[in-house]
């Protein structure tokens, strides 16, 4: 039975139009709820990262004022030494190194070095800044052992003397470090760290690293009557001990090093036990006794670790201060 033509049955355009707009209200409200979810995350991000600088920075501050007492520590360390020896050696108690210690939070160790167990480049140019000849052989015989440029020695001598005339064959005065981009000039004076070398014609980082663990740049208070600060042969490196003497064969500078086991304990002694050394030598350039020692520290945290390095110097002792001296420290740095 045909009951007419089928009716189409459609919703009222206002029943469509509130559907549509549910959806795009639902849709509004989970981007909302995105966008605030995804900047609660950025600022409480934000906020953890600040509040971390903030803890890394208070620890670090405390770090610093730990790493003043370690290195009182150190100071301390050397002081004992000289009441207790009139000579310096590898087997005392110093050159065994800070043992860590708890300071509060945090943990500090460090090492002390003999100084004078290396080759002090202010060596070479006398109170008057003028070339010290027979240093300047030494240092040659250094770099030569090093297998190293002997030329840096002419560099090196022209950057610490005090005039403007160029050695030969490998030195560089100011015409030459103008040149250099940027440009600069010679110290024309003797120097406080050895990293001021870097700066020297013919030492690149390579160079650097191979010289710097056999020399310093130490402070001659006697410079202006023309002595030299002295080796310690109770604790320099084989390296050393060659360039200082001369033709003595490497085989006698071993037998040296193995006899200090006993340490040497004055000029003396040295000239008794080693007879190969020539006597000019330990008269001119050795010691049993040192003044400087260099200090690296190192003060860990919880989350951070604050280094310092320092040159320090023994006082000479007197009945007024024997007693008390503390080592001077002739600077501090942040390596």
């Amino acid at each position: 039975m045909w009951l007419g033509p089928a009716v189409r049955v459609s919703r009222p355009p206002c029943v469509a139009s509130r559907a549509t707009q549910r959806g795009a209200a639902i849709i509004t409200a989970l981007l909302v709820v995105m966008l605030a979810a995804t900047i609660s995350s950025i600022l409480l991000a934000q906020q953890s990262e600040a509040l971390t600088r903030v803890q890394r920075a208070t620890e670090r501050a405390q770090l610093n004022l730990f790493a003043n007492t370690t290195l009182t520590w150190a100071r301390t360390a050397l002081l004992t030494q000289q009441k207790n020896s009139t000579y310096v050696s590898l087997g005392q108690p110093w050159a065994q190194g800070l043992v860590a210690r708890p300071i509060e939070t945090a943990t500090a160790a460090g090492v002390l070095r003999d100084a004078q167990g290396k080759f002090n480049v202010n060596n070479l140019v006398d109170g008057a800044g003028k070339r010290r000849e027979e240093d300047a052989k030494v240092f040659v015989r250094l770099l030569e052992i090093l297998k190293l440029d002997v030329n840096i020695a002419d560099a090196v001598i022209d950057w610490l003397d005090r005039d403007d005339d160029t050695s030969v064959p490998g030195g560089a005065e100011n015409g030459y470090y103008w040149s250099q981009r940027p440009a600069y000039r010679a110290a024309n004076r003797t120097i406080d760290g050895v990293d001021e070398l870097r700066r020297v014609k013919g030492i690149d980082d390579r160079v650097f690293i191979a010289l710097a663990p056999f020399v310093t740049a130490l402070p001659s208070p006697l410079a202006a009557n023309g002595e030299r600060t002295r080796v310690n042969i109770n604790t320099a490196s084989q390296e050393v001990l060659r360039a200082l003497f001369g033709d003595v064969a490497p085989e006698e500078v071993a037998e040296t090093v193995r006899l200090r086991e006993l340490p040497f304990k004055d000029l003396a002694d040295i000239k008794e036990r080693r007879k190969s050394i020539p006597v000019a030598t330990v008269d001119n350039f050795l010691d049993v006794k040192s003044r400087f020692f260099e200090a690296d520290l190192a003060i860990t945290g919880e989350t951070s670790q604050v280094r310092l390095a320092a040159l320090l110097q023994l006082q000479d002792a007197t009945p007024r201060t024997s007693a008390t001296a503390l080592p001077v420290i002739i600077w501090v740095k942040e390596p």
